[in-house]
Parts: C-alpha cells; sequence; structure tokens
C-alpha cells in the first residue's frame, strides 16, 4: 500500500496554483472531496489507500461535473 504524502500529487505532475488543475493539493483534500460527494464518514475514508483515494475522488469529480455542468453560454 502506498501512502499518500502531503503535496503528493503535485510533486507527481504540474506545479500546485495552475488554473484549471482539479487536483486536490493533499490527501485531506481528496478526502473532504469523497466524503462530500458519497457523505462517507473519515473512518472508511482513512482505511483506503492511495490508489483508492485517487480512483474515488476521479469518480466523485465526475458525479460533481455531470450534476453541474457549465453553462451552455459559458465558452
Amino acid at each position: 500500500m502506498r501512502r499518500c504524502l502531503p503535496r503528493f500529487f503535485y510533486d507527481q505532475g504540474r506545479a500546485a496554483g495552475v488554473r484549471g488543475d482539479d487536483r486536490a493539493t493533499d490527501v485531506w483534500d481528496l478526502i473532504a472531496d469523497i466524503a462530500f460527494i458519497f457523505h462517507w464518514p473519515l473512518a472508511d475514508l482513512r482505511a483506503l489507500d492511495c490508489d483508492e483515494l485517487l480512483h474515488w475522488h476521479e469518480l466523485a469529480l465526475d458525479r460533481w461535473q455531470k450534476a453541474n455542468p457549465p453553462p451552455k453560454d459559458a465558452p
């Protein structure tokens, strides 16, 4: 099991602060996003490894984007 360290997600790709980058800044942002969308308790989320958190975060983003599409007149 890989451990998610703070800022792991930015260390693996683009620099923090890049506009349009929807990756979380650390593991707690991932957990917060997943909990917000799926209403899972912290104890369940803390049991997930890094790969599982990334997978569920991607699904949470997908659900959010489908439920909140951009306005038709947006560029």
